[in-house]
């Protein structure tokens, strides 16, 4: 069997362009019974011909590096703040610095590194360190409503100040900031239609609203409203493919480009002002211009009028934000994501016929399947769940045929769905799910209503009170219901997360976990002090989220189905409420608490700890991992990386989190009623849609790639 699956993938990835074959290579490791044979085959996928192997186009490389630059590769490791790095090869310059394709050392993940130089004939030592300094403080940027949230920018994982040299500096990205800039894609491929050039301004576009709009925080703690692009040119506008769809990401940011400038004061400013708003539309018109004309500047072209017309616009100062541009750009006809080609392997001549290696993967596609139900088959940890489709279409607003009228739908009062829909600032500021929604899809009028318990959702579905449920899936539903999963959530056990007396807190004396046993025999009372599990001498304090759903899955997965009402000694309070009253507790009373609260509604916040949980004989599942991909532990900083951590979407997909159920959309199976419940599907399955569930803290279906900015406007 193995033997087929590594001549299928060799056979058909080496037909893949190189963008894409690393796509579908890192896409294919996630299975674990897919390394191995991936491993054997990385040589021959991606070769490697000597230590410097420059990939950049001749265009941008201006001199061969010196040996200052390329000293790093003699290096055995380079020290940061957040990770240790160890640089393997050299790619070439983009804007002022030179990249290095490198892996983490403690993740193993492939990262970017991009060094740059303050060399001494262009800045003098007292110039090189106040760039040093400023550089580290001010280049790593990041929501500051501590959101983590991808945007189509490629932020740095951190900023690095060499203090042995005093004239280096290194900023760590991710992989993808090796992706081939637009400039490479008109070299390899010519000029793009019209249509392509309009999804790939409304993506620049659209990042640029962001970056305009946001707050942003730094790690000197500033506070600045609107960031600026600065640099943006064919060179910073990066090309990435994902599931045969194209995407372009922003990088090179004045933020950090600034300081290696000699003609640019230290510290230029790059706070949103009209001037420099106006910089960054223009250079999108040009980017637009080069990508009809080519790289000739003197090639005579001919441009669609209405397309013209808001090139022009761009570069005469016509539009007063990227938003309005963008909402001018989609009155268009609208974009074909499929209908730019992928950027050819360098190595090869000519461009392979597509239908062999469809057709090559379509079978390993099958295999792979085959074999992943037959691992699980033997497995005794593998569980039967029915898995939703994966997401595909991008926005709120491409859901066509939505039913016209006035539509209501229901779920539990303080329960799950009415906690998203109390969330603000899923995306832009002061706006929520349902101003979302209505922004994408003006004419749907939904409004929600809740009931006090969950017994009576089903009936007022049923009854067509109302036109759907939203609600945790608990257990079979009647014949006459249909249930189809937008969503999971799960239950935490935290206890308190003191930095003041750590080492005598409780994740560090559990090692960070329970299992579930030990939860269900100290919610029962046969346990009654930390002694008997870990030695540690607090008394044990027992909390409960009073959120009714929560209490449902509670009784149902830890009280084995029994009333909650039946056990005196647990006490109820709102999720916010147990965090503080558990930290409380401990600080203050020596007590060591426990609670259990839905892990939508304790993510951001540092007090407590929820701690990884197993079941009988299997390792315990930490269900919160960092922006890197590591699952936290007791050492973890959660208060300095609000918003770098998040929920695992791969342990609650897979369903092996002892303590995850899915959110689903409950509607009647009847053809006379409304449609409106399979729609509400289909607009939370969206790209849009997964982002701002997880916005609010639910878990998406999958990784959510690329992240929608905000709801598209038409």
């Amino acid at each position: 069997m193995k033997n087929v699956i590594e001549i299928l993938l060799r056979t058909s990835l080496r037909r893949y362009p190189l963008p894409t074959r690393i796509s579908l290579f890192g896409y294919l490791g996630r299975y674990a019974w897919l390394k191995d044979v991936l491993e054997e085959l990385r040589p021959e996928l991606f070769p490697v011909p000597s230590e410097v192997r420059e990939i950049a186009t001749p265009e941008t490389i201006a001199a061969k590096p010196s040996a200052t630059i390329l000293g790093i590769l003699d290096r055995s490791e380079i020290y940061g703040r957040v990770g240790r790095y160890q640089v393997k090869t050299y790619l070439g310059q983009r804007g002022n610095g030179h990249l290095f394709g490198a892996i983490d050392l403690a993740s193993k993940r492939p990262v970017t590194v991009k060094e740059f130089l303050l060399a001494a004939d262009r800045f003098t030592k007292t110039e090189a360190l106040q760039r040093q300094s400023s550089f580290q403080q001010l280049a790593r940027f990041q929501l500051a409503d501590g959101r983590s949230q991808d945007f189509r920018v490629m932020q740095p994982i951190e900023a690095i100040a060499d203090s042995e040299t005093q004239e280096l500096c290194f900023l760590i990205t991710d992989k993808q900031d090796q992706s081939p800039s637009l400039r490479q894609y008109l070299k390899e491929r010519g000029v793009l239609s019209s249509s392509q050039v309009r999804e790939v301004l409304s993506q620049i576009l659209q990042t640029l609203d962001f970056l305009h709009q946001q707050k942003f925080s730094f790690s000197t703690g500033a506070i600045q409203n609107g960031l600026v692009h600065g640099n943006l040119s064919l060179d910073s506008v990066l090309w990435t493919e994902h599931q045969h769809q194209f995407f372009v990401y922003l990088s090179d940011l004045r933020l950090w480009e600034q300081y290696f400038d000699p003609a640019a004061l230290p510290g230029l400013s790059t706070q949103l002002t009209p001037d420099l708003l106006q910089h960054d539309l223009d250079a999108v018109g040009d980017i637009g211009i080069s990508l009809l004309q080519g790289l000739d500047r003197n090639a005579t072209i001919e441009i669609e009028p209405h397309l013209a017309q808001v090139l022009e616009s761009l570069q005469t100062a016509k539009f007063d934000s990227a938003e309005t541009a963008r909402r001018q750009l989609l009155k268009l006809v609208p974009p074909s994501p499929a209908a730019i080609a992928p950027l050819p392997d360098s190595t090869t001549q000519s461009q392979p016929s597509p239908t062999l290696p469809l057709l090559g993967l379509s079978l390993l596609a099958l295999l792979v399947g085959a074999w992943a139900l037959l691992s699980q088959w033997r497995s005794t940890e593998a569980r039967s769940i029915s898995s939703p489709p994966p997401v595909s279409t991008c926005c709120l607003a491409e859901v066509s045929a939505i039913p016209t009228g006035s539509f209501t739908y229901t779920g539990v009062k303080n329960g799950t769905w009415w906690f998203v829909l109390q969330q603000r600032n899923l995306v832009q500021r002061g706006q929520g799910f349902t101003e979302a929604l209505a922004l994408a899809q003006p004419k749907l009028q939904l409004e929600f209503v809740p009931v006090a318990a969950l017994d009576q959702v089903l009936a007022q579905v049923r009854s067509a009170a109302v036109d759907f449920a939203v609600l945790p899936l608990l257990e079979d539903l009647p014949k006459d219901m249909m249930a189809e999963t937008i969503a999971y959530d799960g239950l935490a056990a935290v206890v308190a997360f003191s930095y003041a007396e750590r080492q005598k807190g409780l994740p560090t004396a559990l090692k960070g976990k329970l299992s579930l046993n030990q939860v269900r025999q100290l919610y029962e009372g046969r346990i009654d002090q930390w002694q008997a599990i870990n030695g540690s001498e607090l008394e044990v304090r027992l909390y409960v989220s009073s959120n009714p759903e929560a209490i449902a899955v509670f009784e149902q997965k830890i009280l084995d189905s029994r009333k909650l009402q039946t056990f005196a000694s647990i006490q109820q309070k709102s999720s916010i409420n147990l965090s503080r009253q558990v930290i409380r507790d401990f600080e203050g009373k020596d007590i060591g608490s426990i609670g259990i609260a839905p892990l939508s509604e304790i993510l951001g916040q540092c007090s407590v700890y929820p701690l990884a949980l197993s079941l009988a004989g299997q390792a315990a599942i930490q269900p919160i991992i960092l922006s890197n991909g590591q699952a936290i532990d007791p050492e973890t900083d959660l208060c300095n990386r609000k918003g770098a951590y998040t929920a695992d979407p791969d342990r609650f997909q897979v369903g092996n989190y002892p303590l995850s159920y899915p959110i689903a959309v409950i509607y009647p199976r009847d053809n006379r009623r409304s449609t409106m419940g399979k729609k509400f599907v289909e607009l939370m399955r969206t790209m849009e849609g997964q982002r701002l569930l997880k916005a609010a803290g639910l878990v998406p279906l999958g990784q959510v790639k690329p992240p929608i900015l905000k709801p598209t406007q038409r």
